[in-house]
């Protein structure tokens, strides 16, 4: 039961905290990093024990990647 507690508190925490994707347009790729480490972090909280480590690993790159890349269009 605490651990579940833990669990749900730290997910909404990162949903609470985590940066809008429109701020990680505008401040760059450390905000990228920042915004797609929260989600990362979640997914190895909650998600890794159900679906696995590498798969939370795929992810966090994925979103890395998406969000360079509008940064990159919105500079075009």
């Amino acid at each position: 039961m605490r651990r579940l507690l833990v669990t749900l508190s730290l997910v909404g925490l990162s949903f609470a905290s985590s940066p809008q994707p429109a701020v990680a347009e505008v401040e760059g790729r450390t905000v990228c990093e920042g915004y797609c480490g929260t989600a990362a972090v979640g997914c190895y909280v909650v998600a890794s024990i159900f679906v696995g480590r590498d798969k939370c690993d795929a992810m966090y790159g994925g979103c890395l990647d998406g969000c360079m890349a509008a940064l990159m269009e919105e500079e075009i």
